[in-house]
């Protein structure tokens, strides 16, 4: 078992100890055929030194190579992230961890009277129109509650369509084949906080073996 790591933001850029592996150019331009299966994962994974939350997306076995290396993207590309919010890493449990589902039970008030419903989809032409700022863009992670299971979501708007009406959240999931504005309802949108979420306590052991579960071979 790993002690918790609470999430933070990098301090810096440049590669620190203990932190996942980029993979070199060299395995990610073999010539040949090569793997990918595409599987979004909200995982904990270690960059400048501190632990990040991010949506792993791809895994990859490169030609004749032993490993998988996995995309994942951790921000919005921008200043915020250094230029580039994402890479492709090689795999390592240890550096590379998937984050728990929500585990609190649902509650046993109104509408759920103690049992899971899934987030209400909003008709696109409800929505409203975008602030003319542009405001309302958004880049968070979040556990959504679609089809009866907790869901690896990237949110990427929210606003309000009207006064006094409930906020709603563009979202997208399911290896990004399904998105739709749903009602912003904390108990079955579950935005990741930024900088204070744990990391999971444990994590699997053996990381060819976790790879070839969670990469579907």
């Amino acid at each position: 078992m790993t002690a918790a790591v609470p999430f933070s933001r990098p301090m810096r850029s440049e590669p620190a100890p203990g932190d996942a592996e980029r993979a070199p150019r060299e395995l990610m331009t073999l010539p040949g055929y090569f793997r990918d299966v595409r599987r979004w994962r909200l995982v904990g994974i270690r960059i400048g030194g501190a632990w990040l939350p991010g949506m792993l997306t791809v895994w990859r076995r490169p030609p004749g190579a032993a490993m998988w290396v996995v995309h994942v993207r951790w921000a919005e590309d921008g200043p915020a992230a250094g230029g580039q919010g994402w890479g492709w890493f090689l795999f390592d449990s240890e550096r590379i961890r998937p984050l728990p589902e929500p585990t609190a039970a649902p509650p046993a008030t109104p509408p759920y009277f103690g049992r899971w419903r899934d987030a209400v989809a909003v008709p696109g032409e409800l929505a409203g129109a975008p602030d003319p700022d542009g405001i309302d863009g958004c880049w968070r992670l979040a556990w959504l509650r679609a089809g009866g299971m907790w869901r690896s979501t990237l949110v990427t708007a929210r606003r309000r369509p009207g006064p006094g009406l409930p906020w709603i959240a563009h979202a997208r999931w399911g290896e990004d084949k399904h998105a739709a504005w749903v009602i912003a309802d904390p108990v079955v949108l579950h935005p990741l906080p930024e900088a204070t979420d744990p990391a999971p306590a444990g994590h699997p052991t053996g990381a060819q073996a976790t790879a070839e579960r969670a990469g579907g071979a």
